[in-house]
């Protein structure tokens, strides 16, 4: 079988961080010409409270069974995972390749190995996570496909933006890096930084200096907003109090790819492992391990100008278009 379609959540899921995941599923889409299909998954009050039954008592069998009789026809899916499911689902039968996107949960390994054993094969983001599941050896066919940035954000070594402020912190903030900024605020209280922060399940950007800026509408409104800042703080999730909800993983997220389209120079903290050294984070910036190394990188890239040719050069290896082949390769 090839790949016929792509289920996407896009009909019901519209938490903006899963709209970069309906970006790479447009792309993919429309390199190899397949269909945009609803995934069964919904909000209605109904179909969630027969699920919850369904996986209670029949471990998600009545759901799997009921969508192979909506889909009697040999079609192969692709399916964007943000987090496995430990149940029977459309997610993990023989008609679909899923793309795990985030995998924390090491205590449920061979349930997982369970799970997913009808898939043809998995495509996980994570080198880390890949590694520990040939450790525990998974037996499915696995696939490295990895994070990457969707080519309609591809950085031209010419390009150029408006750099309003000094610094533009992008969701979590690492709480080391978040301490170190506010050592260097007291000593240069001239510095301006954006802080995302949500008030009534809505994303707003506010100053140190003005307040609350403006709110954060769409997708291209976060695309304009990091843009407009000359530095941002990267960090990889499961450090510095991240490791219960990641249980130590340490996945490189889009958002460094974001980042460096945007044109900012980028402090950063990591550990050195095997996801790391893929990506080459060395040679963006340094982890950051000490407030001398923060203010000395701060203050460099305060005053150099927009590192463009560079990010453009290292986004080369990481747009979307690249992973494409990937699925070319699937068989």
């Amino acid at each position: 079988m090839k790949l016929t379609r792509i289920l996407s959540d896009r009909h019901y899921n519209i938490w903006p961080s899963w709209h970069i995941v309906y970006e790479w599923e447009n792309e993919i889409s429309s390199s190899l010409n397949l269909q945009i299909t609803n995934s069964p998954k919904t909000n209605n009050f109904f179909y969630r409270k027969f699920k919850n039954i369904d996986n209670r008592m029949f471990n998600g069998k009545l759901n799997d069974l009921l969508y192979e009789m909506l889909n009697p026809t040999p079609e192969l899916s692709l399916y964007f995972e943000m987090l496995p499911t430990l149940f029977k689902s459309f997610s993990n039968n023989t008609k679909t390749i899923p793309v795990i996107v985030d995998f924390f949960d090491k205590s449920n390994i061979e349930l997982f190995k369970k799970t997913y054993k009808q898939c043809p094969c998995l495509l996980i983001t994570s080198l880390e996570v890949l590694n520990f599941l040939q450790e525990n050896h998974f037996r499915n066919k696995l696939i490295h496909f990895p994070m990457s940035l969707p080519s309609i954000y591809k950085l031209e070594p010419d390009q150029w933006f408006e750099k309003k402020y000094d610094i533009v912190l992008a969701g979590r903030t690492n709480p080391i890096l978040w301490k170190y900024l506010k050592q260097y605020e007291t000593q240069h209280p001239e510095i301006e930084y954006l802080q995302q922060i949500q008030q009534n399940g809505e994303l707003y950007y506010r100053s140190n200096k003005r307040g609350i800026i403006g709110k954060v509408h769409s997708r291209q409104d976060y695309i304009n907003l990091i843009r407009s800042g000359k530095i941002s703080f990267y960090a990889t999730p499961g450090i510095d109090g991240g490791e219960k909800r990641t249980n130590g993983f340490n996945p490189v997220t889009p958002r460094l790819f974001e980042l460096l389209s945007a044109g900012c120079h980028i402090i950063a903290r990591y550990p050195k492992n095997i996801e790391t050294d893929f990506y080459q984070l060395e040679t963006i910036c340094p982890s950051i391990n000490s407030y001398d190394e923060f203010e000395k990188h701060l203050k460099i890239a305060l005053k150099s100008i927009q590192p463009i040719k560079k990010n453009s050069e290292y986004l080369l290896k990481h747009y979307t278009a690249t992973r494409i082949e990937l699925l070319k390769e699937i068989k």
